[in-house]
């Protein structure tokens, strides 16, 4: 059978990079299921002025919505927990299953002007980041230019960048530095870069997150207000 070289078949692959596991898995939803969460992102974006962080836009906000697309919703969420316990067994730590999700984001790279993009860029401007109180990190690429633009990752003096193929997620370590390799706004403004992010949190600091979240953490368990 002649392998047709256009159609990627990739599913999962881990390594380690300065001692800590890193997880990728490839070609997970549908078409019409990334038009969905892409269209419930941009109603929920239009929704808010305060969404800036720097040149993107972020919102989560989306655990607190009515959602219209909840099949594809519990469909994702279905997949991250897949992932998670892939990751689990691959890196051999069955600890990591019992994770639960503390926080889910939506970030978008869209419409920016050039100078708020180059500010970003500066090594003192912030944009390098950890999250030291979450366990783990889950990035899905649900849109994106090219796979160039992915997430950059900083560990004891050293750095990688790891592509950020559409369609794709990415699990690291939540206390290691990261940062957005975003598209230029020339490119952004045909084809731009949208993720979700979801953190993890062992069980016994739940509760902390769910008091700050005004109780909602879980988007795939937990009720919304506006359901009521």
């Amino acid at each position: 059978m002649t392998h047709d070289p256009w159609v990627d078949n990739r599913t999962t692959t881990h390594w380690s990079f300065c001692g800590n596991e890193l997880y990728r898995a490839y070609n997970l939803l549908s078409d019409y299921d990334r038009e969905n969460l892409l269209w419930e992102i941009d109603d929920e974006l239009k929704q808010h002025d305060d969404k800036w962080d720097r040149c993107t836009e972020v919102t989560n906000y989306l655990v607190r919505r009515k959602l219209v697309h909840m099949q594809t919703w519990r469909l994702f969420f279905k997949l991250v927990k897949k992932h998670l316990y892939n990751y689990a067994n691959q890196i051999g730590d069955p600890e990591i299953r019992k994770l639960k999700v503390a926080s889910c984001w939506a970030k978008r790279m869209k419409g920016v002007t050039q100078k708020l993009y180059d500010r970003q860029l500066y090594i003192n401007y912030g944009n390098t980041h950890k999250h030291e109180h979450f366990d783990l990190g889950m990035i899905y690429y649900l849109k994106n230019p090219s796979r160039i633009y992915g997430t950059l990752i900083e560990n004891d003096d050293r750095e990688i960048i790891i592509p950020g193929d559409e369609n794709s997620l990415l699990i690291h370590q939540s206390n290691v530095n990261h940062q957005p390799v975003n598209p230029e706004p020339m490119v952004a403004k045909d084809y731009y870069r949208c993720v979700l992010v979801v953190d993890f949190v062992a069980p016994y600091k739940l509760e902390y997150y769910r008091s700050v979240n005004n109780g909602y953490c879980l988007l795939y368990t937990s009720p919304s207000p506006r359901d009521s």
